[in-house]
Order: structure tokens, then C-alpha cells, then sequence
């Protein structure tokens, strides 16, 4: 089963593309801030990983920069919302 990690700050954007990936059948992992999209990334190494490019403190550009310097994703395709 492929996996899709998706890190924004609004609820709202994360359960309509959750509910969305879950029923035609991805596994689905979310989080609410670029630090802890970058820790999820780490343990769970998702084929697609879906950033907010606006969040406070780390911002989906930052969150990106940090998960292209590991190597364990350099596998995992980004896309920005």
C-alpha cells in the first residue's frame, strides 16, 4: 500500500484530503507542522509527502529543504500545496 504523508496547519485541508486518499486506498499520515512532517517523513519514509508551503515556524519550504538532506527519502516525491 503506497504511503502519503500530508503536513499542513488547517484541519479542515487535512481531513477532506485524507478522507479523500483513504477511500481510493493509500495509507495516510498527517501532520500539523513542518517539524513533526519532518519527524513522521523520518519513521515512516511515505512515497508522496504533501506540504503546506505557509505554516508558522517551519514552512513546507524549510520542512522540504530538511527531508531532501536525508537520504532514507530521497525516494519520496514532494508536492506543494
Amino acid at each position: 500500500m503506497k504511503k502519503i504523508l500530508i503536513v499542513d496547519d488547517e484541519e479542515d485541508i487535512l481531513d477532506f484530503l485524507s478522507y479523500n486518499l483513504k477511500k481510493e486506498g493509500f495509507s495516510v499520515i498527517t501532520a500539523t507542522n513542518g517539524s513533526d512532517g519532518v519527524k513522521l517523513a523520518k519513521k515512516h519514509i511515505p512515497n508522496l509527502i504533501i506540504l503546506d508551503v505557509m505554516m508558522p515556524e517551519v514552512t513546507g519550504i524549510e520542512a522540504c529543504e530538511e527531508i531532501r538532506s536525508i537520504s532514507s527519502l530521497d525516494n519520496s516525491l514532494i508536492l506543494f500545496l
